[in-house]
């Protein structure tokens, strides 16, 4: 227990009686940089506390005061309300302490540090929404834990968890329920555990993320406990998703008008929708041929180069347009939002018989798979899609580019005759 400073004018209600009333309060130390204050009115008594703060800006008091409680010189000491001297000498040293041990990080949680890493992504960067919502599905067991205390057992036992959580989705009226547990077939239940790895993949991306930029800011943190931490292999490997030249022209012919000047844009400029969404009359450059987009995923702004067709559309959207005015409304003229562009890409898809249906990031896929084909350099590529280097690329489409290795093989090895004679033909190129 804190030991109790005496003061024979402070300590007894009749010692404090005996004090003048005045606005200024009485100040007692109970230790460097701690004071205990008793500010005497006719109404009766107020405990305060006055902390010494040396890192106080230029400028700012060196001190900090505030109201602690009421003095017992009316009321008997309650012990909340109400305190003695001895009372009110603990609570003060008790919320010092506890103050201390918050300014030192040592109490700091996983929560608070996703809390912070997402405000610094929504500062920083343009992806803090889809973090957020990403984080806190997944790492609400992991919220409380300090890092401080944080155990590589602590990331063993959550990735264990996280495989075997379900998230629960509504099913649209007329969708086909889904298979009972135990029916799907080995393929089916393969896929499934492929998706949910690659989704655990992003999780652990951006939740290392979250606790290497709270240790980076000097938090009190154990690395080591998530350091082995490490994404699953051959998780991401899924077929991207890109539409051919005959899919791209049905789905166009198949939207509405709003919708089918989103997804022209989306083809021509490989632009995430929230980017195009965010474009205005002004960030299209006739001169330059280019679309300006001022902030993308990664925070820096891009020039995207417009084809002869996108330079037409672009001019066609823009004209007798001020320059703040939004390029792409709906036709009621709201602006699009996340639910309604899938559900409008679902329906267009469907009426132009685009199976599987393409959602509208297929598109940026489409953009990047058809430059890939046509021998673009992957650089320029990724340069075009925002992306820092050809990394990412190279991941998803450096299969489509033309490869010096494939061409040699194609013209290198011999015939072996292991074709065998056969009355099948490929139809795929008469179906729609």
């Amino acid at each position: 227990m804190a030991r109790i400073r005496k003061s024979r004018s402070l300590d007894s209600r009749e010692a404090r009686a005996a004090l003048p009333a005045r606005q200024e309060p009485y100040w007692h130390r109970i230790e460097q940089g701690l004071f205990i204050g008793y500010r005497k009115t006719k109404a009766g008594g107020r405990w305060l506390v006055r902390r010494y703060r040396p890192t106080a800006a230029p400028g700012e008091s060196r001190y900090i005061e505030r109201a602690l409680a009421l003095a017992d010189d009316r009321r008997k000491a309650d012990g909340l309300e109400v305190l003695d001297f001895g009372q009110a000498q603990r609570k003060a040293l008790t919320e010092a302490a506890e103050q201390a041990i918050e300014a030192s990080g040592q109490n700091y949680t996983v929560g608070d540090a996703v809390r912070d890493y997402i405000d610094w992504l929504h500062r920083e960067r343009k992806s803090g929404d889809a973090t957020a919502v990403m984080l806190n599905a997944y790492v609400s067991s992991l919220a409380e834990k300090r890092l401080a205390d944080l155990k590589p057992a602590d990331f063993d036992a959550w990735l264990t968890w996280a495989l075997k959580r379900r998230r629960r989705t509504r099913r649209k009226s007329g969708e086909a329920h889904a298979k009972p547990p135990g029916t799907e077939s080995k393929g089916d239940a393969a896929e499934r555990m492929r998706r949910r790895k690659s989704t655990l993949n992003r999780v652990i991306n951006s939740l290392k993320g979250a606790l290497n930029h709270a240790a980076a800011a000097g938090k009190p943190a154990n690395r080591a406990a998530w350091a082995r931490l490490k994404k699953f292999r051959s998780a991401d490997a899924a077929r991207q998703r890109w539409l051919t030249m005959d899919e791209a022209q049905r789905l166009q012919n198949a939207a509405p008008a709003d919708l089918r000047a989103l997804i022209a844009a989306g083809l021509a400029t490989g632009c995430r929708a929230g980017e195009l969404l965010a474009l205005r009359a002004g960030d299209f450059d006739t001169r330059s041929k280019t679309l300006l987009i001022a902030e993308s995923k990664g925070g820096k702004p891009r020039r995207v180069p417009l084809t002869a067709d996108g330079l037409a559309l672009f001019e066609r959207l823009t004209a007798g347009k001020l320059e703040d005015a939004p390029l792409f409304l709906r036709a009621d003229g709201s602006p699009w939002y996340r639910v309604a562009l899938a559900r409008a890409m679902r329906e267009a898809c469907t009426a132009g018989k685009v199976r599987p249906a393409a959602t509208f990031h297929a598109l940026r896929h489409t953009f990047a798979s058809h430059l890939a084909q046509a021998g673009v350099p992957l650089l320029y590529i990724a340069a075009a899609l925002g992306h820092s280097d050809a990394r990412m690329v190279t991941k998803h489409y450096g299969h489509l580019a033309e490869s010096q290795v494939h061409d040699a093989i194609r013209a290198a090895l011999p015939n072996f005759s292991t074709t065998a004679q056969t009355n099948v033909r490929d139809i795929r190129a008469r179906k729609a």
